[in-house]
């Protein structure tokens, strides 16, 4: 029978069948007993190896008991279910539609029409419908095993983003943790290693796989993984014999072959990586990965001629992979050809007007990428190649593709800027003045802050000697005085400029910085400091530049100033930290009850009060007007939900939701 953690039963089934068969044989006419020896079919089918022939069997039975009862909501679900698990999703969906139109509120038919999503390929629809059967069968295995798959597939269709990689672990940690039946936990242990190796926790993947290695069935599955696992440590070794384990089973995997490849790349084994590759390529000779690799261990060996050839072919065939592509571009970089370079970038750009747009797929996708890869290449070799990119700009019409050369145009002239800058922020001593830092602050965001804090460094004996070296001989002693004057107002308008340069930068060592000079310079300087700290959006900062403007009559100056540079309020909300004196807005609890908080706006949700409207945001749907206590977002930007007479969006939900997530996972991950 199913227990209460489970929508489907899985203890003896063999037993459980043979017992449900002999009551259906002596009350034939009974559709509980069919019911229940469908379910024990599809549970063994679905789940336990039986595959379409148990479905077959289940769906057999199910047939008899639409016979008798047509409005069998619970008869038609696991109908339409048996027909998935048959792969027959058009006879599926007939008998879904059914039981949707007969009782929407059942856990097993989300969970149906989130497997039929599935093998249709409509990934987010698969995440939406099991979802809902999460919510409705919260302490079911079933559906957050299925959930994570469903998660796991979308993510995979958009890159592996992390958030979703987050939630599918999540969802394979509540699985284990509601008692699977044995014979699934070895596939949840697989899965939960893939999901550490997308997340980078490399060494929780290899406890995983390392268990994995003693199951018949997922042995050489581990022994693939543990292969990646090693190589992303940066263990070359173990890599290779994971890897020569696997091949033992699969010696034709060209994939696995190139990888090996790789490996004896790192580890400088050219000939032995060159070997690996051919035998990859004998196996799959476009294989694009082992050319790839080909291509880069004769860059290595210094046969680049033979190394570029590679590259061309592979492009030839395949025009759209963009590795062998870099690698290309790299060499001529490399070798100084900055005329094949602009050569490259301008054939490039006069084609993508002519080829038809096509998503992130199409022909101009492919293109533009071999354009910011150009681009880049550009750059490193530095501003002499400027004029070539604006020179690009009017090859195209294309206003995305205008802006994007514009954008490195400007990269590369403020990339000269910030060296020439860079050069005199070294040596302050010898070049300070406002127009030193007047550059310094044009090019702040390509100067590192070690340059710029470097550049603060004027003393006394730098501006004698700039008195003397700058100026004519003195004739007297007060001519000298004013020289001195003179090069001491520059010195501290250059140190002004350069705190400012480092206010705009926005970093964790200049915030600190600037807070010293702001409590140890002398009130000319004091100021520049705490101007620079309110580009951080620092409120003290604020009050004292007014505080300095009332005494200098410039309030309507810096009222000007402030409103241009204050940067707004961040609409990210923060995790409420441990000991502070606060409340949940909806709830009244205190930090102390609660896992965490979020705080922002003008209000605090704990994680209870989160999850409670995860769980029923579709009752809580906040007015057309409503914005988001935490953010601000509206209804334009994020759904919005109302709860105890606060607004909450999904996007803060999904935050809070992640650290909820986050921290059961680690917890799990620990104890593991």
């Amino acid at each position: 029978m199913a227990t209460p953690s489970s929508l489907f039963p899985h203890q003896k089934l063999d037993w459980l069948v043979a017992r449900l068969e002999d009551g259906v044989h002596e009350k034939p006419d009974d559709p509980g007993a069919r019911l229940e020896l469908s379910r024990a079919l599809l549970s063994r089918g679905l789940f336990h190896g039986g595959g379409e022939q148990q479905c077959n069997r289940a769906f057999g039975t199910l047939r008899k008991v639409l016979q008798d009862d047509p409005a069998s909501a619970e008869g038609h679900t696991l109908a339409g279910l048996a027909l998935v698990g048959m792969n027959r999703p058009d006879g599926a969906t007939k008998y879904l539609d059914q039981a949707l139109r007969l009782d929407p509120e059942r856990a097993d038919l989300r969970l149906a029409l989130g497997m039929l999503a599935r093998v249709q390929g409509d990934h987010g629809a698969a995440v939406r419908q099991i979802e809902s059967a999460c919510r409705m069968a919260p302490d079911a295995w079933e559906t957050h095993t299925m959930l994570s798959r469903a998660l796991l597939d979308l993510a995979k269709s958009q890159g592996h983003p992390q958030r979703l990689v987050e939630r599918a672990q999540y969802h394979l940690v509540r699985a284990l943790g509601l008692q699977p039946s044995p014979d699934q936990q070895a596939a949840l242990f697989r899965d939960m290693g893939i999901t550490c190796m997308l997340t980078g926790r490399y060494r929780e993947a290899e406890k995983f796989f390392i268990r994995l290695r003693e199951h018949d069935k997922f042995r050489t599955t581990a022994m693939y993984h543990l292969g990646r696992v090693a190589y992303e440590l940066g263990k070359y070794n173990n890599a290779i014999q994971h890897y020569r384990q696997y091949l033992r089973e699969k010696p034709d995997d060209a994939d696995v072959l190139s990888r090996v490849a790789m490996c004896w790349f790192q580890l400088g084994e050219h000939s032995r990586a060159r070997e690996a590759c051919n035998q990859a390529l004998m196996r799959e000779p476009m294989h694009l990965d082992a050319r790839h690799a080909l291509g880069c261990t004769l860059l290595e060996e210094g046969q680049t001629n033979d190394a570029m050839r590679v590259f061309r072919e592979t492009l030839k065939e395949y025009p759209g992979h963009l590795p062998s592509y870099l690698e290309m571009v790299r060499t001529r970089r490399r070798g100084g050809d900055g005329k094949w370079l602009a050569q490259a970038l301008h054939t490039e750009v006069g084609q993508h007007d002519r080829l038809p747009p096509g998503g992130r797929e199409g022909a101009q996708a492919h293109t533009r990428e071999r354009i910011g890869v150009v681009l880049d290449e550009l750059r490193a070799l530095g501003p002499g190649s400027l004029g070539q990119v604006l020179g690009a700009i009017e090859h195209s019409q294309d206003e995305g593709l205008r802006f994007q050369l514009w954008e490195a145009a400007c990269e590369m002239a403020v990339g000269a800027l910030a060296d020439a800058a860079g050069a005199k922020l070294r040596d302050p001593g010898h070049s300070f003045g406002p127009g030193v830092g007047a550059e310094a602050m044009a090019a702040a965001a390509a100067l590192p802050d070690p340059v710029l804090i470097q550049g603060l460094h004027v003393d006394e004996a730098d501006i004698k000697r700039a008195a003397v070296d700058r100026h004519p001989p003195a004739d007297d002693v007060r001519k000298h005085r004013e020289h001195l004057n003179t090069e001491r107002n520059r010195a501290r308008a250059h140190q002004a400029m350069v705190l400012l340069a480092i206010g705009t930068r926005r970093s964790a060592a200049g915030k600190a910085l600037l807070r010293d000079w702001a409590e140890a310079a002398d009130p000319e300087l004091a100021t520049a400091a705490w101007a620079a700290l309110a580009l951080y959006g620092e409120p003290e900062a604020t009050r004292r530049l007014r505080d300095r403007a009332i005494q200098r009559g410039a309030v309507p100056v810096v009222e000007r100033l402030l409103s241009g540079v204050t940067p707004p309020a961040s609409r990210q909300p923060r995790r409420v930290s441990d000991g502070e004196q606060t409340r949940c807005s909806t709830c009244g609890r205190a930090p102390h009850e609660v896992n965490h908080m979020m705080a922002g706006g003008t209000a605090v949700f704990c994680d209870r009060c989160v999850l409670r409207v995860a769980t029923h945001r579709r009752s809580m749907a906040a007015a057309d007007d409503a914005s988001c206590d935490l953010c601000h977002r509206t209804h334009f930007e994020a759904s919005v939900y109302a709860y105890n007479g606060h607004h909450i969006c999904s996007h803060c939900l999904e935050l809070s939701l992640g650290l909820l997530e986050r921290e059961e996972v680690d917890r799990f991950l620990e104890a593991w």
